[in-house]
């Protein structure tokens, strides 16, 4: 702070923010949809549209176009329709982007484990949010002996999350489908991977609980 009590911009807070390079490559895969690509550029509206396009690849941008984005998927596409569009992107995004040395580095450490790949997850997300949660990542404290015979499973705890990201039923589902993409890059299958929302607190600070888990082979 200055002498004058103003605050510089060196003291001020960083708000919650997302690479603008994830929100593009999602956006302009929406034009595969033909029509509906200009319902999901609209709900989006004018000034995220253009934050997106018009940015840089590492330039960080309000958590809110994450947000907006999310939901205009989710309205227009559906929730199943969403999944499987983020999913078969999200392919093509970790190879092409700053995630790619992370994700080449876990396979190259530990092979295509989800157990290994849940514990880089805190990393990664420092990449491509900034201030918008920390990851933590335990066992299950209570494990089902016999599903235990068949599963393995962690729990995956945002905490410090903005209220805004944890009220958002849209948002939280691309975070799961994101998680549910390692799974698959693991080659577990649907019926061989699962991440489900377990807990969800909007008290301030925010929190949520995942479960993650897959199929021992």
């Amino acid at each position: 702070m200055s002498e004058d009590g103003a605050t510089t911009q060196a003291d001020a807070s960083p708000e919650p923010a997302v690479r603008a390079s994830y929100l593009r490559a999602l956006l302009s895969a929406c034009d595969e949809f033909g029509p509906p690509a200009m319902e999901i550029r609209e709900r989006l509206g004018d000034t995220h549209q253009t934050s997106i396009e018009c940015a840089g690849p590492l330039v960080w941008l309000p958590i809110e176009a994450d947000l907006a984005l999310q939901r205009a998927l989710d309205t227009v596409l559906g929730s199943a329709r969403t999944r499987e569009f983020v999913l078969a992107n999200l392919r093509e995004f970790m190879a092409a982007s700053i995630l790619q040395n992370v994700v080449q580095t876990a396979v190259g450490l530990f092979g295509l484990d989800p157990g290994s790949f849940a514990r880089l997850v805190p990393p990664a997300w420092g990449l491509l949010y900034r201030d918008c949660g920390q990851w933590s990542v335990s066992r299950s404290l209570d494990p089902d002996r016999a599903r235990a015979r068949e599963w393995r499973e962690v729990e995956m705890r945002l905490a410090k999350l903005p209220p805004a990201c944890a009220s958002d039923d849209a948002w939280l589902t691309a975070v799961a489908t994101v998680m549910h993409a390692l799974l698959i890059l693991c080659g577990r299958a649907d019926h061989e991977g699962e991440v489900e929302l377990l807990e969800r607190v909007l008290d301030t600070p925010a929190q949520v609980v995942f479960r993650f888990a897959w199929k021992r082979k």
